[in-house]
């Protein structure tokens, strides 16, 4: 019998960054990766919940959906290079519901002890610049190798 496939909650800064698109296509890039690993993947700007597209939905709404959704993740992977409260929120909530977390930043980015200490952080990726996607997304693929290995061994 084939087991479930990993549930991955894709988090990272939708807001106040001077390039979102360009958040978003990485974290698009992220979810292929994943979804060629066999791995079913959510991410919140593809849900409905974009600030820039859906910006009438109550911030309790959205909220309730993207909290829900990590606490039904095998494995969080979060993108903190650019601080962000809403990624510090679903990494904490990761933590509360047991979730694996994979961090993912630039070398010179200033990423907060507290979230780097967090219990449910099981590996950090580090890359040299977030220009230099396939750097991140290499660095990814083997990390995301190890957490699977971990989790079927």
């Amino acid at each position: 019998m084939n087991s479930p496939r990993a549930q991955v909650y894709i988090s990272g800064p939708l807001t106040n960054h001077d390039d979102v698109d360009a958040l978003k296509a990485f974290y698009e890039r992220i979810s292929e990766l994943c979804r060629r690993k066999g791995m079913e993947v959510y991410i919140p700007h593809t849900q409905g919940t974009d600030p820039a597209l859906n910006p009438d939905i109550h911030p309790k709404d959205v909220y309730l959906r993207d909290m829900r959704q990590v606490a039904r993740a095998d494995l969080v992977i979060a993108y903190v290079g650019p601080p962000s409260h809403g990624v510090g929120a679903e990494i904490e909530r990761a933590y509360h519901a047991n979730v694996d977390v994979i961090l993912l930043y630039e070398h010179k980015a200033k990423v907060s002890r507290l979230i780097r200490g967090c219990p449910a952080v099981v590996e950090q990726v580090v890359f040299s610049s977030f220009a230099d996607a396939p750097d991140a997304l290499e660095k990814l693929d083997i990390a995301l190798d190890r957490w699977l290995a971990q989790k079927s061994g």
